[in-house]
């Protein structure tokens, strides 16, 4: 391509046209690619660019150009979230909870509030987000999500401490209640911490931008691969996500599903 290439946007797809002088061109799509246009028109920049076009050959190249533009669109939409995977339900409040909603809309996902139960069909995947300790009470009744075939997502805060617990898919991954069994189990101060869970029920200040925007793409991240069923799923089946907001540290931890034990052993 010359330095002199001119560069038209193609309207409704995100893609770019450039043409040389001399004829000829290529099309840079949305995701980078670039693809070899057969035999444009001289007209071509024109009908593009909105404006009158008295070549029909013009018009008609653009129109079907733009026509597989859309088309590829669609397909790109779908590899990313599979149009059988998109009922999706929210389960929270706040604005990690809004962010999450509008970031899935801007994907074609549109989420539906309140709990999984009641709606005309089952979800595929439910993603729950709390502010507080308090706002998870009632979180160990949705542990039996995969039991019933739904994906069971999990973000929450305490205080400026973030974390992300494992996708829980069958119910063999571990789900809320075992996570905080296990994090109890792991804890130095383990009465102190249960205590505190018990206790906190002031919302806290709002995260800084840098820690909220890190909590959503990890929730988003972990989303991402159970829609595209990616390689990646295995590893977030199994791990705890925890970023320390006041220093701005990540960690992960394993956590594996366990049998449950009868329930006057607990």
């Amino acid at each position: 391509m010359t330095l002199d290439s001119r560069v038209i946007a193609v309207p409704g797809t995100g893609a770019d046209v450039l043409l040389e002088p001399a004829g000829g061109g290529v099309v840079r799509t949305p995701s980078g690619r670039f693809l070899r246009l057969q035999d444009p028109p001289p007209g071509l920049a024109a009908a593009l660019a909105g404006g009158r076009v008295d070549d029909a050959a013009a018009a008609e190249y653009a129109d079907l150009l733009t026509a597989e533009l859309v088309a590829r669109e669609g397909r790109d939409a779908d590899r990313r979230w599979p149009a059988a995977r998109r009922d999706v339900c929210l389960v929270g409040a706040g604005e990690t909870v809004d962010a999450l909603a509008e970031a899935l809309s801007g994907w074609g996902i549109e989420p539906v509030a309140g709990g999984p139960d009641g709606l005309a069909a089952p979800p595929r995947l439910v993603i729950a987000v709390a502010e507080t300790p308090r706002e998870r009470a009632h979180w160990g009744e949705l542990d039996t999500l995969p039991a019933r075939g739904i994906a069971w997502l999990r973000g929450y805060r305490e205080g400026e401490t973030c974390f992300v617990d494992p996708l829980a898919v069958t119910t063999g991954d571990p789900g809320s209640e075992q996570v905080r069994r296990r994090r109890l189990a792991a804890s130095s101060v383990p009465r102190e911490l249960a205590v505190w869970q018990r206790a906190v029920a002031s919302a806290p200040a709002p995260l800084p931008v840098a820690a909220r925007t890190l909590l959503l793409a990890r929730v988003l991240t972990v989303a991402l691969a159970w829609a595209q069923d990616a390689p990646a799923l295995d590893a977030f089946r199994r791990t705890l996500w925890k970023l320390v907001a006041p220093s701005m540290t990540i960690t992960e931890h394993p956590v594996l599903g366990y049998d449950e034990p009868p329930a006057g052993r607990r």
